[in-house]
Parts: structure tokens; C-alpha cells; sequence
């Protein structure tokens, strides 16, 4: 490719509240770099009567600095550390440019500690046990209420709730309303945190490693992935329009040149049978963006270790590349599986369209796919576009085309 396509919109920041630490797009490339799991026996609550007891957990206890942030929920907390670092590298407010803005959280389950602790007042004494104050927080939309009051935000606010691409569609349909003009910035941010309830569920359900008995541990796209482990965090990304952006004189970190989701039908709570079938979503990208596949060089799949879900993706994959595709990656084995890690995937592959940084899967030993390229080796490349792929449980897919800083 001679020239760079028009670009959807632009990322000028990046803010990450994660088990590696909180930061910009400087921890992110740190975390891609030294390529090392923040996976680890979890230490937050006990796991001792469970069939499970790996996590990626949050060591921060500090993330927000003012008195009355200290009051709301964890999960709370670090969706608003993640956007007012995202907000800090891209200087959006230095124009005031802030409270024009808009704002997508994406989370899977939003804030299950308050919803418990409002449950279980309740529970065990009635309507005395009720507390006025929990109540707000046990609605999906609170993370981004609190949010957009921390950060002054009054453009159009909107939350998401997906299993498994939570993340990256907050991505999507944040581009989404740059394109209807209704903001010419919107923060997008993926949240999920830990949570000692949730946790204890899907283990007894036999959602996570290990199902088969096996060793615990997350390995996605190997013979021997035997369900995920999970993981938490927020990831924030300011997204702005092209002319918005330059109008201010705001560092690029990378344009979207594409960002599109669907879905296909299949058994609920299921991934999809014959998933090879399913790669329109990605060619549909392909076209819109004016790129071929092969300008494509690295991506970014959202793969779980979840056999099943490892299995669809990458016959999707297949299907839309061939055996010459790019070089497939993840971030889930560093920072383990939860649904708004998409947005972190956004902010990986944002490093690694200027950086050249790919992690690889160094658990790798039995690949599940030989008809693929997984990235194996360490070292750098220089792929022209980025691809972060998303699939969900139910076929909801997402896809986002990452690319250079516009000339």
C-alpha cells in the first residue's frame, strides 16, 4: 500500500488501570514489551474451598485521590482513574474541550459489590436493611454517572453491557458517535473488576481453568486451553476526529481506520458451529477501509482459552485470511479474561501500529491451528494495519482496523 486510506477518527490518549500498574500508552508498551502474565494466585479473597484460584487482580489501592472518589466502588474507582489518565496524555481539557465530550463504558457485569451488599442487606433484615445510598451504584449505568460527574462530561453518555467484547465495542460505538457528529470526542472505556461472588459462581459452573481436572492455567489457542482465567481492570481511550484533533494540535497515537460489529445467529450462551462460515463481518472491514487482507500484519484476537471460543475464532480467522494472514496475538494471557478487556486490546494494538511491539504467546507449545501464524518470536515488526477481533458468546463480533498516524 502507497498511501494511507481516510482514517475513521484518531486515539490521542491512553489510561490504563491494571495488575502491571496504572499509566499511559508507556505502560501498555512496558506491559507488550517485557511480555510477562500478571497472572497469579489470587490474594483478594480466599479461594481455599474452590475448584480455581488463579486471577490477574489490581494491586492499586489508591486510584483516585480526591475525598469523595474514596467512597465509591472499586470498580467505580478504576474506570475513573483509566479515563482521567486517558484524559491527561491527550490534553483534552487544556481547550476545554471536556464537557463537550462523550463518553461509552463497556462492562460485562458492572458493579456486582455494591448490587451484593445492597442484596444482602436486604436479605437479612428486611426493608430496615436496605441502604438509600448503595442503591444508585447497583444500576449498569453508575460507572459512567460517576464518571462523566468526576471528569465533567455533559455530551452523550452511553453504557454497554456484552459478554466477552464489552471492551472493544464501547470502541466501536464510540467512533460510532463521532460519525453521527454527535461529539468530536468521546473517551471509551472498558471495566470489569474481580469479584469473590462471581468468582465462586462460575467455578462451580466450571467456566474457568481448569474444567477437565487439568492444570490451571490460561492458555488460549494451545491443545491443552482448558477454560479461562480471569482477569480485571479499565482501559480508557480518547477518540477524537481527525480535524478535532489537529484543530487543538494533539499528539496522534494512531488512527481507526475501521470499527464495525455484528452478529450471526447461533444457540444462545454458545459460540457458533461452523464458524468458518462467519468471516463477512471482517470483509465487510476490509472493503470499507479500501485495505486487502494481506496489508493487514498483525491481530489482536480476543481468545479466552475457552475451546470452543478458541476453536470458532480462529476458524473465522481462517476463513477471512487464509494461511497468509498476519500474525495473531493476544493480551488475555498476560492480563487474564474479563469483558472489557477489549479496550485494552484497542490500546495494544494502538502501540503496536507505531511501536512495532508484539507480545508473544510464549505457552505456546501445541498450537491449535496449523493453518495459522501465531506470533512465537520475540521481536519487533512493522505491520501496516492492526486488527482487533472481538467474538462473544451468543456470535456478537467485533472488529477495529489500527493503523499510523495520518500524514
Amino acid at each position: 500500500m502507497t498511501a494511507l486510506p481516510p482514517c475513521r477518527a484518531v486515539i490521542t490518549g491512553i489510561g490504563c488501570v491494571s495488575p502491571f500498574g496504572l499509566g499511559g500508552s508507556d505502560l501498555v508498551a512496558t506491559l507488550l514489551r517485557t511480555n510477562t502474565t500478571a497472572i497469579a494466585p489470587i490474594r483478594n479473597f480466599s479461594t481455599a474451598t474452590l475448584p480455581h484460584h488463579l486471577g490477574a487482580e489490581v494491586a492499586a489501592t489508591e486510584l483516585v485521590q480526591d475525598e469523595e472518589g474514596r467512597r465509591w466502588s472499586r470498580v467505580s474507582q478504576m474506570a475513573v482513574a483509566a479515563c482521567r489518565l486517558a484524559v491527561a496524555e491527550s490534553q483534552l481539557s487544556a481547550l476545554e474541550a471536556l464537557p463537550a465530550s462523550g463518553l461509552v463504558i463497556g462492562t460485562e457485569f458492572g458493579d456486582l459489590q455494591s448490587t451484593e451488599a445492597f442484596d444482602a442487606g436486604f436479605l437479612q433484615r428486611g426493608p430496615r436493611g436496605l441502604r438509600a445510598l448503595l442503591f444508585p451504584n447497583t444500576v449498569m449505568n453508575s460507572i459512567a454517572g460517576l464518571v462523566s460527574l468526576a471528569l465533567g462530561i455533559k455530551g452523550p453518555i452511553l453504557t454497554l453491557n456484552q459478554p466477552g467484547v464489552a471492551g472493544d465495542l464501547a470502541v466501536a460505538r464510540a467512533i460510532a458517535l463521532l460519525a453521527a457528529q454527535r461529539a468530536q470526542a468521546v473517551i471509551a472505556c472498558g471495566v470489569d473488576e474481580l469479584f469473590s461472588v462471581l468468582y465462586e459462581v462460575l467455578g462451580r459452573l466450571h467456566v474457568p481453568s481448569p474444567r477437565d481436572g487439568g492444570e490451571e492455567a490460561c492458555r488460549p489457542f494451545d491443545r491443552r486451553h482448558n477454560g479461562p482465567v480471569l482477569g480485571e481492570g479499565a482501559t480508557a481511550l480518547v477518540i477524537e476526529t481527525l480535524e478535532h484533533a489537529q484543530a487543538r494540535g494533539a499528539a496522534i497515537l494512531a488512527g481507526v481506520y475501521e470499527a464495525r460489529w455484528g452478529a450471526f445467529q447461533t444457540r444462545a450462551h454458545r459460540y457458533p458451529a461452523r464458524a468458518q462460515l462467519h468471516h463477512r463481518l471482517l470483509d465487510q472491514t476490509f472493503a470499507a477501509a479500501a485495505i486487502a487482507p494481506t496489508d493487514v500484519g498483525v491481530a489482536y484476537l480476543s481468545g479466552s482459552g475457552d475451546p470452543q471460543h478458541d476453536t470458532a475464532e480462529l476458524d473465522i480467522i481462517a476463513g477471512a485470511f487464509g494461511s497468509e494472514g498476519p500474525l495473531l496475538t493476544s493480551v488475555t494471557h498476560l492480563n487474564g479474561e474479563y469483558g472489557g478487556l477489549g479496550a485494552l486490546r484497542v490500546a495494544a494494538a494502538t502501540v503496536t501500529a507505531t511501536q512495532g511491539l508484539v507480545p508473544t504467546l510464549s505457552y505456546l507449545d501445541q498450537p491449535l491451528r496449523s493453518d495459522v501464524r501465531f506470533a512465537r518470536r520475540s521481536g519487533s515488526t512493522s505491520p501496516a494495519f492492526v486488527l482487533v477481533h472481538g467474538l462473544a458468546r451468543g456470535g456478537v463480533q467485533t472488529a477495529l482496523l489500527i493503523g499510523p498516524p495520518p500524514a
